[in-house]
């Protein structure tokens, strides 16, 4: 019998539900375990009908309890299983929260001397095969526009310093234009997608991002463009939003069950 990898969910919002419902269900070589949430009455309800009962740990004792960390947290819940994460040498962390890899502090430095495995899926971008793929040629550029439904925002927004209650926009708002890194310190919640394509191409100053709050849209856009030696790439994804997270697309928690189903198999599809 092939070993079983034993995996933990940190958070069990709308995207670690779904992901642990999931691993309950049943993938080739995985057993969900643990998971985490703030109020653990709440997280037994959630769990409730799971043909396996997991244990509903504190967020620190995760990495002893699985071989595979699978964090959904809040962005400002990160920095404990970062924490958590670095005193187990060895542990793999899927990584929902992608904007705190950049503004975490040093934690990717201390990850790779402690030997974690850190894997970010696509979530709700296409197209890093073919960014990987002109980074090996020679990239120029890459610019990623990024348009939401306002509300997805939040109930106010900030515009030039300003801020204004999303119900007020009327039209197609610019409400960013800067670097990748930028971005994710203004939008924690919202563009993780600016922190993926910036760790896979040509990193935080040098991708150009735009986003923008349009009330005509009813799903979430990311038109990734990428300018190389090999040419130019563009894609555009039209995810809609998650239901019970519209801040989040619907499609980001099922990258991550593509990413643990695919972990271990036989044949890889890559750049």
């Amino acid at each position: 019998m092939a070993d079983v990898k034993t995996v933990a969910v940190a958070g069990l919002g709308s995207i670690g539900l779904r992901i642990a419902e999931a691993l309950d269900k049943g993938m080739d070589g995985l057993k969900l375990v643990a998971v985490s949430a703030r109020d653990i009455t709440h997280a037994k309800e959630r769990l409730r009908g799971f043909r396996s009962m997991p244990e509903v740990l504190p967020i620190s004792a995760l990495p002893d309890a699985a071989d595979i960390i699978v964090e959904c947290l809040p962005p400002s819940a990160f920095d404990a299983l970062a924490d958590a994460v670095l005193a187990k040498p060895g542990s793999m962390l899927i990584v929902a929260s992608v904007g705190r890899l950049l503004t975490a502090g040093d934690f990717l430095s201390r990850a790779k001397k402690a030997g974690i495995r850190i894997i970010v899926p696509s979530g709700a971008i296409a197209g890093l095969d073919g960014l990987w793929a002109a980074k090996e040629i020679g990239l120029d550029r890459v610019t990623l526009k990024t348009s939401k439904p306002p509300l997805s925002f939040g109930t106010e927004i900030q515009i030039a310093g300003a801020t204004f209650p999303t119900r007020d926009i009327t039209e197609a708002t610019l409400i960013f234009s800067g670097n990748a890194l930028d971005c994710v310190v203004a939008f924690p919640q919202n563009i993780n997608v600016a922190a993926t394509v910036a760790l896979a191409g040509l990193g935080t100053q040098e991708t150009k991002v735009e986003i923008w709050a349009d009330p005509q849209l009813s799903v979430n856009t990311h038109e990734l463009t990428i300018y190389s030696r090999g040419g130019k790439v563009t894609t555009v994804c039209e995810n809609i939003p998650d239901e019970n997270n519209p801040k989040s697309s619907a499609i980001t928690a099922y990258s991550i069950i593509a990413t643990l189903r695919h972990l271990d198999s036989d044949v890889s599809i890559c750049a």
